[in-house]
């Protein structure tokens, strides 16, 4: 175990004081006077001059399946967790700013003089710290993960502010606000967008028998949102997620009439399967899916970080394995720990080419990096998104086993042919 821990917990939280146990940033959910006297007191002092309260929502991810895995004992491990967090959240947030764990899930952060935008920075480093630091924590941590949001609250009712209940109830009555507000804006544009499939070829072989699935965005079109951009709840994601999904099994199902036998990658965003409100909805998804899709069909899990701990992947993807033949981690060029994500029905490890049109000798450098850093492994190396003859040229050379995109061969609007190139 890191040795910055003791027992699973920082070693830093483990001190205790006086001025720790006095903390004027920390609003405490038991105790209801001090909550609203405090709470009161953040309002006033920041004038509520704005039309809305800034309040991130750093969300843990991953309990539900400790309490499977741990039973009884999973109540220490989620207190190392928030010791942790909490510790990290201090670390992060102004003296402007309050805060306060609301249930066991779930801690909120009240700023009271970031913008949005200031906001979502701090939250989200909040976020990646606190998933760094579990992955050394031990004892189930690397289950766990967090996911960070900022949303207005409004201020029309002072006195939706004055309890935890209260609290709580309106950052999650903001929160679905927003997620409704960007998947509507999914829903409203989906017969806009259309579903493409890349042939993936197989380099040895010199064939075809597997397509990539994408949705596609014609120019001229104009959806109300950015599918290239993060969005802020994680719902356009997710509903596209689920979109493309849907339409990859019927693709499979039309494959299957017409006797095409090649497999079809189907992308999904980590957060969508992180979250479980999200992973839920996706799961109702694959529970429809044809039973094709046990044999044929692979998840390529995008957005994926490089030190994503192995524990979280494994509960993740043994909710969805029942449904798919299996997995494809995207990663970055800097990515080394292959190895270390056996057993998890993960197939391949991908890398996304699209940034690579014009290969210098840098990014040929990386390619092979990558290549030798991940030798020696069951599972293949895929390059997808490679625009130009050239990218697909160098991912060839430093011996990708799987290439992808226009300089392989144009997307086409039906999938499952094979056939040699």
């Amino acid at each position: 175990m890191d040795d910055r821990y003791q027992d699973g917990i920082p070693r830093e939280t483990r001190k205790t004081g006086f001025l720790q146990s006095f903390d004027r940033q920390k609003l405490d959910p038991s105790d209801p006077t001090d909550f609203s006297s405090k709470l009161l007191s953040f309002v006033r002092q920041n004038k509520v001059a704005a039309d809305a309260l800034i309040a991130g929502n750093v969300q843990m991810l991953g309990f539900e399946a400790l309490k499977e895995r741990f039973g009884e004992q999973w109540h220490g491990i989620k207190d190392k967790v928030h010791l942790l967090t909490e510790g990290i959240i201090k670390k992060h947030i102004t003296a402007d700013d309050v805060y306060c764990l609301v249930n066991e899930e779930r801690f909120i952060v009240l700023f009271g003089k970031a913008t949005k935008e200031q906001a979502n920075k701090t939250a989200h480093a909040i976020g990646r710290e606190v998933n760094a630091r579990l992955s050394g924590a031990g004892a189930g941590g690397d289950a766990v993960s967090v996911r960070p949001m900022v949303f207005e609250v409004p201020r029309d009712d002072p006195v939706a502010l004055k309890s935890p209940a209260a609290l709580e109830e309106t950052v999650e009555e903001a929160q679905k606000r927003a997620q409704a507000a960007e998947a509507a804006k999914v829903e409203a544009a989906k017969d806009k967008m259309r579903m493409r499939f890349w042939p993936v070829a197989n380099v040895r072989k010199r064939l075809v028998s597997c397509y990539h699935a994408e949705l596609h965005v014609p120019d001229a079109a104009e959806l109300g949102f950015d599918p290239d951009e993060p969005s802020d709840t994680g719902a356009v994601e997710a509903t596209i997620d689920g979109m493309v999904l849907q339409r990859a099994g019927a693709a499979l199902v039309d494959a299957a009439a017409q006797k095409w036998r090649a497999l079809l990658v189907v992308p999904v965003h980590y957060d969508t399967l992180a979250a479980k409100g999200y992973r839920t909805q996706y799961l109702e998804v694959c529970k429809l899916l044809p039973r094709i899709a046990e044999k044929r069909m692979f998840l390529m899990v995008r957005g994926l970080s490089d030190d994503v701990p192995q524990g979280r992947l494994h509960t993740l993807f043994s909710y969805l394995a029942p449904y798919v033949a299996g997995f494809i981690g995207d990663f970055s060029l800097a990515f080394k720990r292959a190895e270390k994500l056996g057993g998890l029905k993960m197939v391949a490890i991908g890398i996304d080419g699209h940034a690579m049109a014009n290969p210098t000798p840098a990014d040929i450098t990386a390619l092979k990096g990558f290549m030798q850093a991940n030798k020696g492994i069951r599972m293949r190396r895929y390059f997808y998104g490679a625009a130009t003859f050239e990218a697909a040229t160098a991912a060839r050379r430093a011996q990708f086993d799987y290439v992808q995109g226009a300089g392989v061969a144009p997307a086409m609007p039906v999938a499952g042919k094979v056939f040699s190139v």
